[in-house]
């Protein structure tokens, strides 16, 4: 019997954290009312309660949960930096009890890797692949862990586009050649300003300036990394661009630095989440791409 573990987590909702595009290894059952996953890489199941989450699954502890969750953050002090746009606002109440979560280094460079064009639900679709094509049991009915850079780049370009990664399979596949063969270090980035640190990430193979960033605001807590992608894009042109002219990234990027300060990669996360889910359904005429 799997050992269960009870978690204070005030506030926490884990339909929206889980879902809002910064975590691709979670599942919802509704059979049981539970999220299947991976913490610490460990597989546990997640059944959320008042304030608090039961966590079930072996080798699995409770600091390990928090850290996870980022529940050692003060939330309410830190949105209340963040509150004072009035759209920022709206999507605090409106997706209240998302908490960015602390991913593993690979698996999150690999799923932001092979995001380009992709929906959430696919890069989902990818990471449950990968595992079941390249990763381990530790029991054999159980669920398989995500593959090391070592397995991945010892295999075979044509066997990762088999999980369907497309094109991304060339990336993947040098990118975990460079790790592997240590050429390059995740250590490197600690001693790194944020620009510096998605520059040093760069250098692997299939990661640009966005996925850079993502990868150091979900895996490296770097909250002032401020990814943007077509829907960030859509959300700040629309919502806060008023001149004129057709607006560049850079753009963007001052804009959320000025607007947001330097939490703003957290105001991404809301925003995103927000705009996706609930606002462009709202007028889905105006917002679809």
């Amino acid at each position: 019997m799997p050992s269960r573990l009870h978690v204070p987590a005030p506030g926490l909702s884990l339909a929206h954290t889980l879902t809002s595009g910064q975590t691709f290894c979670w599942q919802f059952d509704p059979s049981i009312l539970a999220w299947k996953g991976w913490i610490g890489g460990k597989p546990v199941q997640l059944f959320e309660k008042e304030n608090a989450i039961e966590v079930e699954g072996d080798g699995v502890s409770a600091a390990q949960v928090r850290h996870y969750f980022s529940l050692d953050l003060e939330w309410p002090a830190l949105q209340k930096t963040l509150a004072e746009d009035p759209h920022l606002a709206e999507a605090l109440r409106s997706v209240s009890g998302l908490r960015i979560v602390r991913e593993p280094w690979w698996e999150c460079t690999s799923n932001f890797i092979c995001s380009s064009l992709k929906q959430i639900v696919q890069i989902q679709q990818i990471n449950t692949s990968l595992r079941s094509s390249f990763g381990s049991q530790d029991k054999p009915t159980g669920p398989f862990s995500f593959p090391s850079p070592e397995i991945l780049a010892f295999s075979e370009e044509a066997d990762l586009r088999l999980c369907k990664l497309g094109y991304r399979a060339r990336h993947l596949h040098s990118a975990a050649r460079q790790i592997a063969e240590q050429r390059f270090s995740w250590d490197a980035l600690q001693s790194l300003s944020t620009e510096d640190a998605s520059a040093h990430l760069q250098t692997l193979r299939g990661v640009g300036e966005k996925v850079a960033r993502c990868i150091l605001l979900y895996a490296g807590e770097r909250h002032d990394a401020f990814p943007i992608d077509v829907w960030v894009e859509r959300l700040m042109g629309d919502l806060y661009w008023k001149k004129k002219r057709k607006p560049k990234a850079a753009d963007f990027d001052k804009l959320s630095t000025d607007l947001f300060g330097p939490h703003r990669g957290l105001a991404q996360l809301y925003l995103f989440h927000w705009f996706r889910t609930v606002k462009s359904k709202a007028d889905p005429k105006k917002f679809m791409p």
